[in-house]
């Protein structure tokens, strides 16, 4: 009997995928593809946005470092002398220079229109080398009057005669100035040194005009120019606070309760005399908004200085963290990208001291 063969016996059969488990598997692949790409996609935009905002701020922070760096060489050389040249009874600190601080307007007056000058200011001597006169430079340690305010304005005085309004509308901007008296216009030891014989101008001097005539000058003025220039633009606040040490001061609110601080004021308690005393200490803060909000403001106010209600704030120092809880909330509700900076500043030439007399 013959056997029949039967073929494929024992062989496995082989399948494929079939076409819905292709399907899903592309779907699965196309799904992860996605995730990917929009993972990929969030990462660049938040990375271009850090880095805008960062580019968008740098002027303001190198504005910022250079105004604390330059505070803190701030200097009054005082030294010892007669009370009383004629009839002396005792040696007092005295000094030809000048330190004061304090909301803008209050120290110097309403500035001309349309100038205007919202929250502090501050002003003094410095040892920074500045000079107009061929005659000076390379001598990096001349005395200079030096100060920094905040200013709501026109670009006109930053801008080349070239550029004319018909080309290039004007910009009206906040901006940080920084007021650059040369060594050459010096004009502080015009009304403390005495050198006129006049009452007014010796070492009892208390006014100002040593910086707010400078201040007030026209930006189309050709001699003498108005010695200020823009550091920073989009600079809505400057807050400085004069305090002590915080083993002097835990508060850091007695020394300048009211912000204001004189060196040519005399005060009855010997802990807080700043008569011809420099603070050992300024809390400086500064808020700074972008471009694109500024953009945005001058396209609705025009000329008008935006209102922030900068006029209410900043009066009283034990509310400083309060008022500028305030301004954020306002930046905030109007849809503002804004920085705040603040830093303590160290005023390097300060030596308080108890002692009026000796």
């Amino acid at each position: 009997m013959k056997k029949k063969s039967i073929r494929g016996c024992g062989l496995k059969k082989r399948h494929g995928f079939t076409l819905i488990e292709l399907l899903v598997a592309t779907v699965v692949l196309l799904m992860i593809m996605a995730i990917l790409l929009s993972i990929t996609t969030q990462t660049g935009n938040l990375w271009r946005t850090t880095t805008a905002k960062m580019e968008q701020f740098r002027g303001a922070r190198d504005a910022f470092e250079a105004m604390t760096r330059r505070l803190g060489q701030a200097t009054l050389n005082t030294y010892w002398d007669y009370d009383n040249p004629t009839a002396p009874t005792r040696y007092v600190r005295q000094s030809e220079l000048r330190f004061i601080s304090g909301n803008t307007v209050a120290l110097t007056g309403a500035p001309t229109a349309p100038r205007q000058w919202p929250t502090h200011g501050v002003f003094f001597q410095a040892p920074l080398g500045f000079s107009q006169d061929s005659t000076t430079y390379g001598l990096e340690n001349l005395l200079n009057t030096w100060g920094y305010f905040i200013e709501f304005g026109s670009d006109a005085a930053e801008r080349p005669p070239i550029v004319t309004t018909q080309i290039t509308p004007l910009r009206y901007r906040y901006r940080l100035c920084e007021f650059m008296q040369p060594t050459n216009a010096l004009s502080i030891y015009n009304y403390t040194s005495g050198l006129t014989g006049t009452m007014s101008n010796n070492l009892t001097y208390t006014g100002r005009d040593w910086f707010s005539i400078p201040m007030n000058l026209s930006d189309t003025s050709t001699a003498p120019v108005r010695p200020v220039h823009v550091l920073a633009e989009n600079i809505i606040a400057l807050i400085i606070l004069p305090k002590l040490s915080q083993t002097e001061d835990s508060t850091g609110t007695t020394l300048a309760p009211l912000y204001t601080y004189d060196s040519t004021t005399t005060n009855s308690n010997a802990t807080l005399n700043p008569k011809n005393q420099l603070p050992p200490i300024l809390e400086v803060t500064m808020v700074a908004i972008d471009e694109a909000s500024a953009i945005r403001l001058a396209q609705s106010q025009g000329s008008t200085m935006p209102d922030f209600g900068l006029g209410s704030l900043f009066t009283d120092a034990t509310k400083m963290s309060a008022d500028l809880a305030t301004l954020q909330q306002t930046l905030d509700s109007k849809h503002i990208n804004y920085r705040v900076f603040s830093t303590n500043v160290a005023i390097k030439g300060a030596k308080w001291s108890r002692d009026e007399t000796n």
